[in-house]
C-alpha cells in the first residue's frame, strides 16, 4: 500500500480506495486505510455508512472537490433525504457508542473461532480482517471444495436447532463462505453461534469423507 501511495505520488495520479465494504469499523478503525499509516485523495464509502440503507459516498480532499463546477458530481438519487437521515443518525451512534472498540472485540472472538475451524477436515484455510473473513472449503471424497462449501452453508440452514442463528450468505466464488456479523453483535452470543457452526461443519466433514 506504501508503495502504491508512492508511485501515485511520483507519478501524479489519484489514489483512490474502495472502502464500500472496508469502512466504518469492519477492519478495526473507522477507515481501513489508517492501518496501512497512507492517506488516499478520495474515499468511496457505503454499506456501514448508512446501517443498512442504500447511500454511497466519494470523499476526498477540497482542493479536488474545488475543481468541480455545480451540478458535475450529482446523480439522480444525491442527497436523497431518506440516505442523508440514515448516514446522520449513524455517525451519530458512532461518535455516541463504543461500535467500533465492541468491532474490535467481536474481531478477536471470530478469529479464534476461525482458526480452530481451520483444522477440520471441510476447510482449507480462513482468511479476514476484522469482522469480515471468509472459509475457504476443502474438496473431500470425490465432491468438489464448492461441494463442501455448500453442504456446509445448508447444514447451518437445515440442520438441527444448533444451526437455527448462523446466517450465512452462501460460498463466493463457488467455495469460500463469507462471515460478517453485525458489529453490534453480543461476545457470547458470537462464540454460541461460532461453536455451533464448528460441530456443523464438522459433521459435514465425516458425511463427505
Amino acid at each position: 500500500m506504501q508503495l502504491l501511495e508512492r508511485f501515485c505520488r511520483e507519478h501524479d495520479i489519484l489514489l483512490i480506495f474502495d472502502e464500500v465494504q472496508a469502512n466504518f469499523g469492519r477492519t478495526g478503525q473507522l477507515f481501513a486505510f489508517t492501518h496501512y499509516g497512507i492517506e488516499p485523495d478520495i474515499v468511496v464509502l457505503g454499506k456501514g455508512l448508512g446501517n443498512g440503507v442504500a447511500v454511497s459516498a466519494a470523499v476526498g480532499r477540497a482542493d479536488l472537490y474545488a475543481n468541480m463546477n455545480y451540478g458535475e458530481g450529482s446523480d439522480t438519487w444525491s442527497g436523497n433525504p431518506l440516505s442523508s437521515a440514515a448516514v446522520l443518525a449513524t455517525l451519530d451512534e458512532f461518535e455516541a457508542t463504543n461500535v467500533v472498540e465492541q468491532g474490535r472485540k467481536l474481531a478477536e472472538v471470530i478469529e479464534a473461532a476461525l482458526v480452530r475451524l481451520s483444522k477440520l477436515p471441510a476447510v482449507a484455510h480462513v482468511r479476514g480482517e476484522g469482522t469480515v473473513w471468509g472459509i475457504e472449503c476443502a474438496a473431500l471424497g470425490t465432491g468438489t471444495a464448492a461441494d463442501t462449501a455448500n453442504a456446509c452453508v445448508k447444514a447451518c440452514y437445515l440442520g438441527d436447532d444448533q444451526g437455527r442463528a448462523i446466517h450465512l450468505l452462501g460460498p463466493l466464488a463457488g467455495k469460500v463462505i463469507r462471515v460478517s456479523p453485525p458489529l453490534t453483535m453480543p461476545l457470547a452470543e458470537a462464540k454460541d453461534y461460532l461453536d455451533a457452526m464448528y460441530e456443523i461443519f464438522a459433521q459435514v466433514g465425516k458425511d463427505l469423507s
